[in-house]
């Protein structure tokens, strides 16, 4: 008895629930309150309900949904596009959408011609990154199948700096990551093409891998200092000092440079190598610093990652010996604050630190299997000949710098391999850079089973504590992996 009076009662409130008028207090607010409570609201799924509530909670609602989309399929590629183009909102859509991650699923059906007329259609884009199917595996695409992605991948960019009347795609474009392949190969070939990416009128951040850099393009811009760039990174490059002293010559003030050689992926894939590219201060320091001197007057923050792992390097350092290296090679940089050196490249360091090193120097890294590794040029022994950097020769330390990192990288530094005798040296070192005002830290770099360049989803490693003044008793992380997967973002109906 008691559960069917449960039951009627259950019954009428609900009833009653169902004619009670619904007041929807969010539309007493002003438009500009109501675009503030929009703007904190983080599900995509509500984003979609309030689009649907109402015309005016659509008007407003829009520019949020639609200001960042990630695209992994060629369907989603045509839905979105499809809304920035359908209906009287698409221009509005267009203009709202600032950002588009393109990381392309290798098991899913792409449409590279609706990319190309997706990144035409969006007249605000600030920021945009793809990555290429096959990029992450080692089934490649043919030259066909090739040509016909990165023909439509990069036409968008070609009509941005083709100097035709009427509007032009990516002039706001200030932030490009690309992540691709080459035909039947890990690498790909910058070309005429390609190298429109690099002139567009607003990017001041340009990321690319697997690249071959290796002389002058043809068809290039006829006049240097064309490009507004601040930010470049060259993850896993093949890179010859032509090939840099061209890339370098286009930009008018550079801030960031990423230089990073090929390091990786030649290990895993095995493909072999232009035997000119790489170990660039290895080979010839002096050429390498005449192609960075054209960002002298602007550079801040340098890195360089190489390797001694090539065979085809090895050959060439028999026919064609190394021409040494070069002192006090950055002593003109008047901007240069922070420098990290990845890898093992004591003519790098000396071209850094002999002589007369950058005036204004703040920060250096060094990451490295051996970290404290003795100099390469017969120093005695001491302290400062086993700290990176400070053991180049008749090495020139300013009164600016700050600190000193030195990171334990692949393999990194556990627990159990601090010794005694490594924790007593680490201990001298730190008390000896103390006494000329420089701090001393010690990191350990995870172990990981991802290696550059690290594509969407794919963690990075992170970096622990091992000595700040003191021995870490648990190894500290010092940041944070890199991005999740990103919830999908899909177009609303209208």
């Amino acid at each position: 008895m008691a559960r069917l009076k449960f039951t009627l009662l259950h019954s009428l409130n609900k009833v009653k629930a169902m004619n009670t008028p619904f007041e929807f207090r969010l539309l007493d607010l002003p438009n500009e309150l109501v675009s503030i409570i929009i703007e904190h609201v983080e599900s995509v799924a509500v984003l979609k309900t309030l689009c649907r509530t109402c015309r005016r909670l659509q008007h407003l609602t829009e520019p949020v949904l639609y200001r960042y989309a990630l695209i992994r399929t060629g369907v989603e590629t045509e839905f979105v596009r499809s809304a920035l183009t359908h209906g009287t909102r698409g221009k509005d859509r267009a203009a709202a959408l600032q950002k588009i991650d393109i990381p392309c699923h290798p098991r899913f059906h792409q449409n590279f011609q609706e990319v190309a007329r997706l990144l035409a259609a969006v007249s605000n884009l600030k920021e945009l990154m793809i990555e290429s199917p096959e990029c992450n595996t080692s089934d490649f695409e043919s030259e066909a199948e090739w040509q016909h992605m990165v023909g439509y991948v990069f036409r968008p960019f070609q009509e941005a700096v083709s100097g035709m009347s009427g509007r032009l795609p990516l002039q706001n474009l200030q932030k490009f990551t690309l992540h691709i392949n080459g035909s039947d190969s890990p690498y790909w070939t910058l070309d005429s093409r390609s190298l429109c990416m690099f002139l567009l009128p607003s990017l001041v951040y340009l990321k690319v891998s697997c690249v071959n850099i290796l002389q002058e393009i043809p068809g290039g811009p006829s006049s240097k200092k064309t490009s507004p760039l601040k930010h470049l990174e060259l993850e896993e490059t093949n890179i010859t000092h032509a090939g840099l002293g061209y890339i370098l010559g286009l930009p008018r003030a550079l801030e960031t440079l990423h230089l990073g050689e090929n390091c990786h992926n030649v290990r895993h894939f095995g493909d072999e190598v232009d035997p000119t590219s790489n170990h660039l201060f290895t080979s010839d320091s002096a050429a390498s610093l005449e192609a960075l001197k054209q960002q002298s007057h602007s550079l801040k923050q340098l890195t360089y990652a190489t390797t001694d792992i090539y065979y085809q390097h090895r050959q060439r350092r028999l026919t064609n010996p190394n021409k040494g290296p070069t002192d006090a090679g950055f002593a003109d940089f008047q901007c240069l604050e922070t420098v990290t050196l990845i890898g093992h490249c004591p003519n790098f360091e000396r071209a850094i630190m002999s002589s007369q090193s950058p005036p204004i120097l703040k920060n250096l890294t060094c990451k490295s299997e051996n970290v404290f590794r003795a100099g390469s040029y017969g120093e005695a022994e001491s302290t400062f000949s086993m700290i990176p950097f400070l053991r180049a020769p008749s090495s020139s330390v300013p009164s600016t710098l700050e600190s000193i990192d030195v990171v334990y990288h692949n393999p990194p530094l556990s627990p159990q391999a601090l010794t005694p005798s490594t924790r007593k040296f680490i201990e001298t070192a730190a008390k000896a850079t103390g006494k000329v005002g420089i701090k001393l830290r010690v990191l350990s770099e995870d172990r990981t089973n991802y290696f550059p360049p690290y594509l969407y989803g794919e963690p990075t490693p992170q970096e622990h504590v091992v000595y700040d003044g003191g021995f870490a008793h648990n190894f500290t992380s010092t940041g944070t992996q890199a991005h999740g997967l990103v919830s999908l973002w899909g177009p609303i109906e209208d």
